[in-house]
């Protein structure tokens, strides 16, 4: 099988929904309806439903119609959302990528000096066309090559794969053709100035991510070797360094599919353990500890948070072979550095007050913080509430003064809302009441600073104080818990200007004084219809709900959940829960420090599922300073950080369940 019979075999996996030819609603069934054009795509994500499109298509798709009428292109499922990137097809498209661009670059070098005759191949004429190029002064660059190629053409699947043998030409030729052109123009640009201005505007110029997957095929390009200035270009370097792209691409591929073969058999059974302590000094016996930690949604950072201090580390790929580092911190009085000894204020002291404040730099006592993959923010006493830009060295960039405490914060993971639960108190009566006070960040159009327009709250239909507050993995909805009636609800932010109340329930479930009621609440990745919910309260173990929230009908519908699954083997003294990316798997996090994973592949009562042991780590009083849980978006890796600043990485793709390193755990049931 020649080398490109296999690249264009590669490229078949890339060749999916790419963009909207037409777009109509159908008067039969008042449903839009799409005509979509396939092509190569660089940025393929895949769809709740399980298909693969374009993001830039998806994207298109929202821009023209609601999230509810947002049809699947493939399977025509409705009611679908992005779960996100499919990272190996778009290394793949990176690597073809830089393989054409590869054999451009030394195909240029060559400096081929001859006048070439391209002839138009077909299957019943020999007629010879000769290509009317464009001489050009300006100097020859690699990118020019791609920019005088006078066709545009992108093939579609069928052309891939019914091809003949009697067409199919190297991509050495094509590149040869162009080197030749553009070195003959430069020899000639003095004589056929005249000639080059009046051909400009009939040449069309193709976008460079049209061409450069495109073959020698489609410019039909043959070598005259016949022609006495034509200097063939030796195929050893190119063919060499085609053979090194081609490698290391098989060796990204299998190495995927490697984790993907350990993660089935080692899960959740055997893991790789690793941990990092970020201070040694909390071995003592009487050390201080931290009081809130977070790791960001992509797993690449993590806080840590005291009283008058926080705390940024770097999380590397393998943390077995390269320790995290501090890569900020800061104090509560506005200061922030690389390292507590490089500390200093920001130039703009405005940022350390609110609005309606005089600038201080007093201290105030930490109390939570959250972090996603730009900001970090953290509330505390004094009704403050700060963000800081993990883009801008952990600098501080707005301060906001609340009117009344803050209970619990929550960032999105896209970094665009912040949602604060408080319990405010009416003028006239002196009742309380649940608001939420959302903060939009939004972008400069010219700069692309963050900027933070005046926050909007809506009131909870209860007087109950607000306990816990979850964003889902896309930031369509917020799950919230109360703190005495044990509530927990879920908003819709679908249309952020107008959040609606879309389910809402409770559990009844002891509220003594050792009782912390609801501690979390999480929706499924890509699936709001599942939640688990956890509790501090005797005989509350968790649960798993079905929300019912995308079969509502009507505006003015609440749904009411039904229970799928409780998992009284846990307990009821679980402090937090994790879910998976996959949805098949829970981590929960015990009042002592056990961390469990539950394995159940449909999440139903009625099916067999595995609970193991995981972790043992820093317990904690309360809910607020246990440790904090994330997998990695494959799901192959669990974090966990608790308050003594130790990291932990559960590894179930790093080998077989007989390998080096790979330990098994206790299992529950």
């Amino acid at each position: 099988m020649s080398l490109d019979v296999v690249l264009e075999e590669l490229k078949e996996n890339l060749i999916l929904p790419k963009d909207i030819l037409s777009f109509r609603r159908d008067e039969i069934t008042n449903e839009y309806v799409y005509k979509v054009r396939s092509g190569l795509v660089g940025d393929c994500s895949m769809l709740s439903c399980g298909c693969c499109i374009s993001e830039n298509l998806f994207k298109e798709m929202c821009t023209l119609v609601s999230m509810t009428e947002v049809r699947c292109p493939i399977c025509h499922s409705s009611h679908i959302s992005l779960v996100g990137p499919v990272k190996q097809l778009r290394n793949l498209y990176d690597l073809l990528k830089s393989i054409d661009l590869r054999r451009h670059q030394e195909l240029y070098h060559e400096k081929a000096s001859s006048i070439y005759t391209v002839r138009s191949l077909t299957d019943d004429s020999a007629t010879t066309h000769k290509a009317s190029f464009v001489p050009e002064n300006t100097s020859l660059t690699p990118t020019k090559l791609f920019m005088d190629i006078p066709t545009q053409y992108e093939p579609s699947k069928s052309e891939y794969t019914n091809r003949s043998p009697s067409k199919q030409h190297s991509l050495l030729s094509l590149f040869h053709a162009v080197a030749t052109k553009l070195n003959n123009e430069n020899l000639e640009s003095g004589s056929n100035a005249s000639v080059a201005e009046q051909q400009k505007d009939s040449v069309k110029h193709p976008s460079i991510d049209d061409v450069e997957f495109s073959s020698a095929e489609e410019m039909n390009v043959l070598d005259n070797a016949s022609n006495t200035k034509t200097v063939p270009v030796s195929q050893d370097s190119v063919t060499g360094s085609i053979k090194n792209d081609l490698q290391n691409l098989t060796v990204s591929v299998s190495s995927n599919e490697e984790k993907e073969y350990y993660f089935a058999k080692c899960f959740p059974i055997y893991r790789r353990r690793t941990q990092f302590n970020t201070h040694q000094k909390f071995l003592r016996t009487k050390s201080k500890l931290f009081i809130n930690m977070a790791i960001s949604p992509d797993c690449t950072k993590f806080a840590l948070v005291t009283e008058h201090r926080w705390e940024v580390y770097n999380i590397p790929n393998d943390v077995s072979k390269q320790n995290p580092s501090l890569m900020f911190c800061g104090k509560s009085t506005g200061e922030y550095g690389p390292n507590f000894e490089n500390l200093k204020f920001p130039k703009d002291k405005h940022v350390l007050s609110s609005k309606n404040e005089q600038v201080q730099n007093d201290s105030w006592e930490h109390y939570c913080c959250k972090l996603s993959n730009d900001f970090l923010v953290i509330a505390g006493a004094k009704r403050k509430l700060r963000i800081f830009n993990l883009n801008q060295g952990g600098q501080p960039i707005c301060t906001h003064l609340s009117n009344f405490p803050i209970r619990c914060i929550d960032i999105d993971p896209n970094s665009n809302l912040i949602a604060c639960g408080i319990t405010g108190k009416d003028r006239h009566t002196g009742s309380e009441q649940a608001l939420i006070v959302f903060h939009k960040i939004s972008r400069n159009k010219v700069t692309s600073e963050p900027e933070f327009p005046s926050p909007f709250t809506i009131t909870l239909p209860y007087r109950d104080p607000i306990n816990t507050i979850q964003f889902s993995n896309d930031g369509s909805y917020l799950s919230c818990s109360t703190a005495l009636e044990s509530r927990f609800l879920v908003i819709s932010l679908r249309k952020i200007n107008e959040p609606r109340l879309v389910m809402k329930s409770l559990r009844s479930i002891d509220t003594s004084m050792e009782s912390e009621g609801i501690t979390d609440t999480k929706l499924f990745p890509g699936n709001p219809n599942l939640m688990c919910v956890t509790s501090m309260a005797f005989n509350s173990p968790p649960i798993v709900i079905n929300t019912k929230i995308q079969n509502m009908e009507g505006l003015q519908t609440v749904a009411q959940p039904t229970m799928l699954m409780r998992l009284d083997e846990l307990g009821w003294k679980i402090h937090k829960c994790e879910v998976s990316p996959r949805n098949d798997s829970i981590a929960f996090l015990e009042r002592n420090g056990s961390v469990y994973i539950v394995s159940a592949p449909t999440m139903m009562d009625n099916e067999k599922r595995r609970i193991v042991l995981v972790e043992m780590v820093a317990n904690a009083y309360r809910a607020k300073e246990s440790a904090a849980l994330r997998f990695s978006s494959d799901g192959h890796k669990l974090f966990i950080l608790d308050r003594k600043g130790i990291l932990y990485v559960e590894d179930f793709s790093y080998g077989p369940p007989q390998g080096h390193e790979v330990t098994k755990c206790k299992q529950i049931n």
